[in-house]
């Protein structure tokens, strides 16, 4: 069993430029991924098996995934981007078609992807499953710290509200953003019951007096979920990852879940996010990307790579591995399993919507460009 602190040990092989020009072995697949996104027992077990060399650049972030593809300066053969920036990649025609005839795991019967996965899908671009396969997902949600008296009854009882107004919370809450000017306009969209993927100038306006009123104290990113534990903050919008990232972080120390000092509130309108396989347009080893696509619908391997990564596995049956656990002697298993249970739940037979949160579409940069300068004004003021 892989255990979360490998997501630290893991020693991901990044070699520069120089040498990934000079990748041109047909056994060796050049692959475009996040930062400790892959568990390193999953890249050695489909070298030893294919005799392929995985060799992994990384990114941090999907504008810089674009940059790099739309350079072509180096011929990757897969890479990893979110739904909005496939969408673009897609327009750009910077993508091929996935051949699912080479997938011998691609099973949509017996094994199909989650509920949530599913969702997303139906909100991306017109066939876009033709393009990617999904790798992790997951949504957004607030993080808050249960040491702040009143917080935890203030955030369940009225999601939004307490999050942007005042009133709605204890006095002297603090209160964090994460610090991506679309992810901010998104969450006052949904505090205001409207659309994150309608952007005019009346919506620009509302989100920022939204933000302006809220009374941020800090705009982050990983020093948001840090600053909760650390009793630094009380509220931050955040991925739900981040969150399962420091639950894992704690149990793993040692701690049970009666001591946990957190939790997270998941609206129902949030932003959700998939993560795909994507398979560049100039690729040369368009096989081996096929290969590893195939070797990652696996369940027992997408069970493997999530058990080390934290986010939630896009397919049924590994999700059932993991949640098979519950009530396991394994202290770590159990509390894996019960926290996909818990923030990753099946939908119900009676449940109208069977997924949380909306991903966000493609935007035009010049909207892109009027949100970060409202942002900027919000945040010097």
């Amino acid at each position: 069993m892989v255990n979360i602190k490998k997501l630290y040990l893991m020693a991901i092989v990044v070699l520069g430029l120089v040498i990934l020009s000079g990748c041109n072995n047909k056994k060796t697949l050049l692959l475009l991924n996040w930062g400790e996104y892959l568990n390193e027992e999953v890249l050695i077990a489909f070298e030893k098996e294919t005799g392929y060399t995985v060799v992994q650049d990384l990114a941090d972030s999907n504008e810089l995934f674009y940059s790099k593809i739309k350079s072509g300066t180096t011929a990757y053969d897969l890479v990893i981007p979110s739904d909005y920036m496939i969408h673009k990649m897609y327009e750009k025609d910077l993508l091929q078609e996935i051949d699912f005839t080479k997938l011998t795991n691609y099973d949509p019967v017996n094994n199909p992807f989650m509920e949530g996965v599913k969702g997303i899908q139906s909100e991306m671009f017109l066939n876009n499953e033709r393009y990617a396969v999904p790798y992790f997902w997951g949504t957004f949600g607030i993080i808050y710290n249960k040491q702040k008296a009143g917080l935890e009854e203030a955030v369940l009882t009225h999601g939004w509200d307490a999050y942007f107004d005042k009133q709605f919370r204890p006095a002297g809450t603090r209160v964090a953003m994460y610090n991506v000017p679309r992810f901010a306009y998104s969450a006052a969209m949904f505090y205001n019951n409207l659309d994150p993927n309608v952007i005019t100038e009346e919506t620009i306006d509302i989100a920022y007096d939204t933000l302006l009123n809220a009374g941020f104290t800090e705009w982050g990113f990983d020093t948001l979920k840090k600053g909760i534990v650390a009793n630094n903050l009380d509220m931050a919008f955040t991925y739900t990852g981040d969150f399962l990232d420091m639950l894992y972080t704690r149990l793993d120390a040692g701690d049970t879940l009666e001591d946990i000092t957190f939790d997270i509130y998941i609206p129902q309108n949030t932003i959700a996010f998939m993560d795909a396989l994507v398979i560049p347009k100039k690729a040369r080893h368009v096989d081996a990307a096929h290969e590893f696509i195939d070797f990652l619908l696996r369940p027992e391997i997408a069970y493997l790579n999530a058990s080390a990564i934290g986010y939630a596995t896009p397919l049924q049956k590994s999700y059932d591995l993991i949640v098979s656990h519950l009530g396991d002697e394994d202290t770590w298993l159990n509390q894996w399993a019960y926290a996909n249970q818990t923030y990753y739940p099946l939908p119900l037979e009676t449940d109208v919507v069977k997924y949380k949160g909306t991903p966000l579409a493609n935007i035009d940069q010049d909207w892109i460009d009027k949100i970060t300068t409202m942002v900027n004004n919000v945040k010097s003021r």
